[in-house]
């Protein structure tokens, strides 16, 4: 019989870390989730009101938390506008909120800055390219 309490432990342990495991794979989806809608909110919001992107880097998904301790999520990363001897690369954060909010330079420069990255997250720059190539040569509605 003792050698049946040694056991327990053991299994328990092996219990709590294929849960940890689940969870872990559980909110790697949310993480997913999240990007992809606010690089739906960015590709959208870029096309409809540019500036017109030649292209994007160092893209990530980021977070603050609010005075309430939930978390705001945003898409942090840099913009290339502008052509030719005026094209220059700019900040952008889209910010999920009611749906979302983007800003250009400063602010979002000063709002990522503050933010934390989310653990897991990828570098979604060629995600958004290509998602914004796909918008743009979509046919306009008549």
């Amino acid at each position: 019989m003792p050698q049946l309490f040694k056991l327990r432990p053991l299994a328990l342990a092996l219990l709590l870390s294929a849960s940890t495991v689940a969870a872990a794979q559980g909110n790697n989806s949310y993480v997913e989730g999240l990007e992809d809608a606010i690089v739906a909110y960015t590709v959208s919001d870029f096309a409809s009101h540019g500036p017109k992107p030649d292209g994007f880097r160092q893209v990530n998904l980021r977070f603050r938390e609010t005075d309430t301790g939930t978390r705001s999520y945003m898409l942090c990363g840099q913009v290339h506008i502008g052509t030719a001897a005026k094209a220059e690369w700019a900040d952008f954060a889209t910010i999920k909120t009611d749906p979302y909010e983007q800003w250009l330079g400063g602010p979002a420069t000063d709002m990522c800055a503050k933010a934390t990255p989310v653990t897991g997250g990828r570098d979604l720059a060629p995600l958004l390219a290509q998602e914004l190539g796909s918008k743009a040569s979509q046919p306009a509605s008549p």
